[in-house]
């Protein structure tokens, strides 16, 4: 890791706290809508893997030990044993998914780019959280599917701008070679 790979990964980092700040209540279902979850694919997509991985770590880590970086200004090992906590554990692994895939396609242009980021970040994230729902919501596996089809349609088009940004970043010479220096 060199000076530039750090910088890159703490721009993230900090992406992904400032985005808990935008948050949109459900009470219905206990969970907010939020951005984190985009930033998180993003951070393996534009990183790496393992990079991405790192940073989505680090989140979660400051979260565990209390810090407000959640959607909210939530924090503490608490939310992690609750109905949004197996959604935090699909951050890291969309993280660490998607930039695998990613760094495995290339320049995979907008609809590769896309079906990676929908398939391996929004379904692996909603798959992860209904587990959470289920039990610790107390929603059972039917309830638990019905709340997170809601969130369906807003991670889609989250996933459609991280494509959107991930092939316009990649394609950007400058950033390839500031952020994915090894």
């Amino acid at each position: 890791m060199n000076t530039k790979s750090l910088t890159a990964m703490a721009l993230f980092l900090a992406l992904i706290i400032i985005s808990g700040l935008f948050a949109i209540p459900l009470p219905a279902i206990g969970l907010p809508i939020v951005l984190q979850n985009m930033f998180c694919m993003l951070s393996g997509g534009l990183l790496g893997g393992k990079r991405g991985l790192v940073v989505v770590l680090v989140f979660l880590l400051l979260a565990f030990l209390g810090f407000p970086v959640l959607a909210g200004g939530r924090g503490g090992a608490a939310i992690f044993a609750g109905p949004s906590g197996s959604f935090l554990a699909g951050y890291a692994l969309s993280a660490l998914l998607c930039g695998l895939a990613l760094e495995r396609v290339g320049d995979g242009g907008y609809l590769k780019t896309f079906v990676i980021y929908f398939l391996l970040g929004v379904l692996v994230i909603d798959a992860m959280g209904l587990i959470s729902m289920a039990t610790v919501g107390g929603l059972g596996l039917t309830g638990a599917l019905k709340a997170v089809v809601v969130f369906l349609p807003g991670d889609t088009l989250k996933g459609v701008l991280a494509a959107v940004l991930t092939v316009k970043l990649k394609r950007n010479r400058g950033w390839t070679q500031w952020a994915q220096t090894q």
